[in-house]
């Protein structure tokens, strides 16, 4: 008998406890919704995403924040959108019991701008290899990549998906340009030193950078860490001025250990 009590007891406890929960989640959905609260961490200082930006998104989705009740707000439909944002790598949102709704939102980190052959399509790259579309409303200062970087599908595939296949991986140049542009967004002065980088015909890298009137010919991606050191060395340590740059037509790495430099016929 005191074992049937027990049960007893403990059902009517259980029972209580979820009609509390009901009273108090039902009170919880009437609260009135505030003005959202979003933050937005932005490596690098990129402006992909602002918060106006999000605030239509929302209003689009029907939540103006004005007399609705934090019932009528549905948090993964919100994720989901703001996260279709070209430059967002994540969000989360949360709903407080005095009405606030707060997005913590986390922007991708640009290393590169892609344009493929033709120009009929392109794209960032991010530091994680991932593709960032192209914003109608954000322009990132990042290498840009041009020339001879064709990708076989509409769809542009991450680095990650190419690198995991070898089959698919020999279709495809944007690993390479990705282990490029992550090497030169690592470097604070060939990042401000290199404006753009040309893909030729034999799938070799050509530099064009801001200061000074030439071209670097980079070759390949072998051996990319040290033809870097070796241009990064000739631009801040040879002792080798602005005027003297531009004296020369192209700067060659495609040498082992060593720099060779075309003089220009006529300066």
């Amino acid at each position: 008998m005191k074992k049937v009590l027990q049960i007893g007891g403990w059902s009517i406890f259980v029972l209580g406890v979820l009609v509390l929960l009901f009273f108090v989640n039902a009170g919880y959905d009437d609260i009135k919704t505030q003005e959202p609260q979003i933050t937005i961490i932005k490596p690098g200082n990129h402006n992909f995403v602002t918060e106006e930006k999000v605030k239509a998104v929302m209003n689009d989705l029907g939540y103006s924040f004005q007399d609705q009740s934090l019932g009528e707000i549905e948090l993964d439909r919100i994720e989901k959108e703001v996260k279709a944002i070209p430059g967002v790598k994540d969000v989360q949102a949360y709903k407080y019991s005095n009405g606030v709704v707060k997005l913590d939102i986390e922007q991708q980190l640009p290393v590169a701008r892609v344009i493929l052959k033709g120009g009929k399509m392109g794209c960032y790259l991010d530091a994680e290899g991932e593709i960032i579309p192209l914003s109608s409303d954000y322009i990132a200062k990042v290498p840009v990549f041009t020339g001879n970087i064709y990708e076989p599908y509409n769809e542009i595939p991450s680095v990650k998906d190419i690198t995991v296949n070898d089959s698919v991986s020999q279709l495809h140049f944007l690993d390479e340009v990705y282990t490029l542009a992550l090497a030169l967004a690592q470097d604070e002065f060939l990042t401000a030193q290199i404006l753009q980088i040309y893909v030729n015909d034999q799938e070799e890298f050509e530099f064009i950078p801001r200061v000074g009137n030439h071209r670097v010919l980079f070759g390949g991606i072998e051996d990319y860490e040290d033809k870097l050191f070796r241009l990064k060395y000739f631009y801040t340590e040879a002792d080798v001025d602005v005027k003297e740059l531009n004296v020369y037509d192209t700067l060659n790495l495609k040498f082992k250990d060593q720099i060779v430099g075309s003089k220009r016929l006529y300066y």
